[in-house]
């Protein structure tokens, strides 16, 4: 079982969030503003919190877990990022991402053959709308546009998630998963157009 592509993704998906929690820890250094330093501790913890659900469903896996290297090609491109709007606009695009992803996964029967899984992916990609939807929150705020464009930010076309005045920081509602509250179903970003099969 620990050679199934089950635990090949979800051992990749833990080493992304080790690797973004020391992404996010170096974004903190020089003083980014209170504003970005809130929006990081939030997304250090939400990381965190995600950590120990999917470490223990793959050790359900028979998967060992050494300590896991970082993605040193994703720390690299994340230290190319020097001031605080290319910076949260490299966090904004690893939210997007993530966020596409498990709506991918949630599509796959073998990643949605187990129950179990199943209701591991919803957690874990609530937890990543949730910090996209505060992420794009902040840029807002500071007046960062998304893609990086000169142009003023109350002319850009705002993403999905922000446009779609019915999104809200939870999953699909097509997947038929009542809301935490167990009442009605709500609706994920549907943000990222990325095609990346693995995050």
């Amino acid at each position: 079982m620990a050679d199934s592509i089950v635990a090949i993704r979800m051992t990749r998906n833990l080493r992304y969030k080790l690797t973004y929690i020391e992404i996010f820890k170096s974004y903190m250094e020089p003083d980014p503003g209170i504003q970005v330093l809130e929006l990081l501790k939030s997304l250090i913890q939400a990381q965190q919190s995600a950590i120990a659900p999917l470490s223990s469903y793959l050790r359900r896996l028979d998967v060992t877990l050494p300590d896991l290297d970082l993605d040193q090609k994703l720390m690299g491109h994340a230290s190319n990022r020097r001031d605080v709007k290319s910076r949260l606009r490299f966090v904004h695009g690893g939210l997007s991402r993530a966020v596409s992803w498990y709506q991918m996964q949630l599509v796959d029967r073998q990643m949605t053959a187990d129950p179990e899984l199943k209701d591991l992916l919803f957690e874990l990609g609530e937890i990543d709308a949730a910090q996209l939807w505060r992420t794009e929150a902040t840029m807002a705020m500071l007046r960062i546009n998304l893609d990086g464009k000169q142009k003023q930010f109350s002319d850009q076309q705002r993403s999905a998630p922000i446009q779609d005045e019915d999104w809200s920081p939870r999953l699909v509602e097509d997947m038929s998963r009542p809301s935490w509250s167990g009442s009605g179903s709500s609706r994920w970003s549907k943000g990222s157009r990325s095609n990346r099969k693995d995050w």
